[in-house]
């Protein structure tokens, strides 16, 4: 079971996070455009996707030590490398622990991880699709890994799949927060302000070590003024 090894335990969780906040911010940059010109302009895409990008990458880095403190020194070098260079390093060193180990699915999530970071949201899917199909039993997080990836793939929509996807890991866990806090990027991207008010204040009553609750707290004025101006 993954959850005894430790690396779902912080790095689902702890990525699932960071991840949905990611969102949660590219919602807020995107809403500003899709309220001025009723559709998501280029800009705003690109905006939201390296904000998503560098929140995942942030977390590789720092937040997983565990599954990076065995590689050789010799790799660190003090040379400055774009967020680019970084996330292909990444993908590049996981690609080749899973050509020994491919079945190993928490390589394959990992793998996902990395994908994500660098905007490659169909290869995460991919990824995301292996490490569920080795995980034994159905997760909550792997389904809404795989809805989150599926939604940034379609532009910001969820697709039949995504949607599937996000509906299962919130049967599995109704609080699951990474699938909750999707949810209400998209309710306010749609500009569907008190749907996403509801649904950030399930995610805060989560009481999630890893939520940043401010955040959120300030996402729900915003949504309360777009509101009251609607």
């Amino acid at each position: 079971m993954w959850a005894k090894t430790g690396y779902l335990a912080d790095s689902v969780i702890g990525m699932a996070a960071i991840a949905g906040l990611a969102m949660l911010v590219a919602a807020v940059i995107i809403s500003h455009s899709y309220r001025q010109h009723r559709r998501v302009m280029p800009h705003s895409i690109g905006l939201s996707l390296l904000m998503a990008g560098l929140a995942v990458s942030g977390y590789l880095y720092l937040g997983d030590l565990h599954t990076w403190q065995a590689r050789d020194t010799k790799d660190v070098t003090q040379t400055p490398i774009t967020v680019s260079d970084w996330n292909q390093q990444q993908i590049s060193q996981i690609q080749d622990q899973l050509r020994a180990d491919k079945q190993n699915g928490e390589l394959w999530f990992a793998l996902g991880n990395a994908y994500m970071a660098d905007n490659r949201f169909g290869d995460a899917v991919t990824a995301f699709g292996y490490a569920q199909r080795l995980a034994g039993t159905p997760q909550a997080n792997l389904y809404s890994a795989l809805a989150s990836a599926d939604y940034y793939q379609h532009q910001q929509r969820f697709t039949e799949r995504g949607r599937t996807w996000l509906d299962q890991a919130l049967r599995l866990e109704p609080d699951n927060l990474s699938a909750l806090l999707l949810l209400a990027s998209d309710y306010f991207l749609e500009a569907r302000y008190q749907k996403a008010i509801d649904t950030w204040q399930l995610a805060l009553d989560t009481e999630h070590r890893d939520l940043d609750r401010a955040s959120i707290i300030q996402s729900i004025h915003r949504a309360q003024s777009l509101l009251s101006n609607s």
